[in-house]
């Protein structure tokens, strides 16, 4: 089924209003799940309202919640998120630090107790259209572990995504990684046991700790667990990103002795920086179209039409999905009863 950019950024916000959500974080949402899935990610788009409904209706997100200037020290920044709906909360954040690299030059955020930020690499485009560079780790805490250690049979971790972006010259779509230290994310897993389709091979262990394609193998009783990417190297990653985002912001780690209410909650350390201080402009924008061009001059494995930077990816499909969204069945059939309980059944055609 497909439907308009529009009509699914008005679909997002009276969902999310009908659910005691003021209209300005609404909007704000609403605009990033529709992003999300403009760009490819289903996993973090409008299908995500169905969870976010549940999380909302036992108080475990803040409706209302906007995030709290903590400490403010010129270039360094801490907020609390008061558990408010991350879309929001972090677009509010990252404005802020936005603002602070362009005046400094650089800026370190913390962010604690922020509800599901979303797709990490709507941030990094956010900071990449303004000319600058975001290095960004994530942890994820108040739910139970779903990421196994290297050499581990149960989950002792989550995804722990990391991100890094920047613009590029000559009108390139900027360089965007956006990662889960796992290899795969939680809702991309969802999504697939939802299709009915399997996971890669080497990314999930079953809850006696043997490999399986399986993506159900997650959400049983008892449940499976994702293995980190890379092996040893995305495991040490993933604790980076741990001890970075949940010790310096403190919002804490996913150790047992912190609550675990089955609410993705995140915590983020971030270091924003402005490339054009003290440097060649010139020499940096020709260098750095000279390696993307050094890159795309790869000739390409059989099968693969081109090599691509990360960034691309996105950008070819929000330019496919420049005026409207395609859903699949599934995920329409659960985006309709979703607007139906809530009494905005006319939000969908």
């Amino acid at each position: 089924m497909k439907i308009s950019i529009a009509q699914a950024n008005e679909y997002g916000r009276r969902v999310l209003m009908a659910q005691g959500v003021p209209q300005d974080i609404a909007r704000d949402v609403a605009e990033h799940l529709v992003e999300s899935d403009r760009v490819g990610y289903t996993s973090h788009g409008l299908s995500i309202l169905t969870n976010y409904r549940r999380v909302l209706g036992e108080g475990l997100a803040q409706a209302d919640g906007r995030p709290e200037l903590l400490n403010d020290r010129g270039a360094m920044l801490a907020y609390d998120g008061h558990n408010g709906l991350g879309q929001y909360v972090g677009k509010v954040v990252i404005e802020k630090a936005i603002e602070r690299t362009q005046q400094h030059g650089q800026c370190i955020v913390t962010l604690r107790r922020s509800h599901h930020l979303g797709r990490m690499g709507h941030y990094g485009e956010m900071v990449a259209a303004n000319g600058l560079i975001l290095l960004a780790f994530t942890n994820v805490v108040n739910r139970a572990p779903t990421v196994a250690p290297f050499g581990g049979a149960r989950a002792c971790l989550t995804t722990n995504p990391l991100c890094f972006a920047g613009p590029l010259p000559g009108g390139r779509p900027p360089f965007i990684v956006d990662m889960a230290t796992s290899s795969i994310a939680v809702n991309r897993a969802r999504v697939l046991a939802a299709k009915g389709e399997q996971a890669p091979p080497g990314s999930l262990i079953d809850a006696h700790g043997n490999p399986t394609t399986d993506p159900g193998a997650l959400f049983s009783d008892p449940p499976g667990a994702l293995l980190p990417f890379g092996g040893h190297k995305g495991y040490a990653m993933g604790l980076v990103a741990e001890l970075l985002a949940g010790v310096l912001s403190g919002g804490g780690t996913i150790q047992p002795e912190h609550p675990r209410n089955g609410v993705a909650t995140n915590n983020m350390f971030a270091l924003l920086l402005d490339p054009q201080v003290d440097f060649n402009t010139d020499w940096r924008s020709m260098e750095v179209g000279a390696f993307i061009d050094y890159l795309h001059a790869c000739p390409p494995q059989p099968g693969v039409d081109g090599v691509q930077y990360p960034g691309e990816y996105e950008a070819r499909n929000r330019e496919l999905n420049a005026d409207s969204l395609e859903f699949a069945p599934p995920i329409w059939e659960g985006l309709k009863k979703l607007a139906v309980d809530l009494g905005v059944a006319d939000a969908l055609p």
